[in-house]
């Protein structure tokens, strides 16, 4: 039985780390989504022309956000916080490797290139490019645990 690492088994972590490598450009574009979406001034509920006779004096609806509305504006306020830290931490990792190999390797795996892809720009075998990113997702695993980073995303999420 592997041993526990943030409360969960080894081989788990490891295959968190390689589903954040994976999904690295998938985060990016989210997060500049909900940027875009959180940041944007909303103008829908103001009128922009005077109101005269009868219309002025009806009764007007809130203008304010539903509960439904900021609950939605909560979700996806965590879930970019979330992306970034993972983001981030996938940026600052980088420095944890020793070889120039490596670090050429892990930038290819950001970038979402093939393993065929970087194998032949190295030119080396897939089976050799495996084993090297085998040792990269290994040592990112053991910082994740070193630093704690999987009860971070937690409180984040909460």
């Amino acid at each position: 039985m592997t041993t526990a690492i943030n409360n969960l088994p080894e081989q788990m972590i490891k295959w968190q780390v390689e589903e954040w490598i994976r999904d690295y450009n998938f985060m990016l574009r989210e997060i500049a989504r909900l940027n875009r979406i959180l940041n944007k001034p909303d103008f829908r509920k103001q009128k922009l022309t005077a109101t005269y006779g009868d219309e002025a004096a009806m009764p007007k609806g809130s203008s304010g956000i539903s509960q439904a509305e900021l609950n939605q504006l909560d979700r996806r306020e965590k879930r970019l916080y979330k992306y970034l830290a993972i983001v981030e931490y996938l940026d600052k990792v980088v420095d944890e490797l020793d070889d120039e190999k490596q670090k050429v390797i892990y930038d290819c795996m950001l970038e979402g290139i093939s393993y065929t892809q970087i194998a032949e720009h190295l030119e080396c075998s897939r089976d050799t490019l495996r084993k090297v990113k085998e040792g990269i997702v290994a040592k990112v695993a053991n910082k994740v645990h070193k630093d704690c980073f999987v009860q971070k995303l937690k409180s984040i999420s909460k």
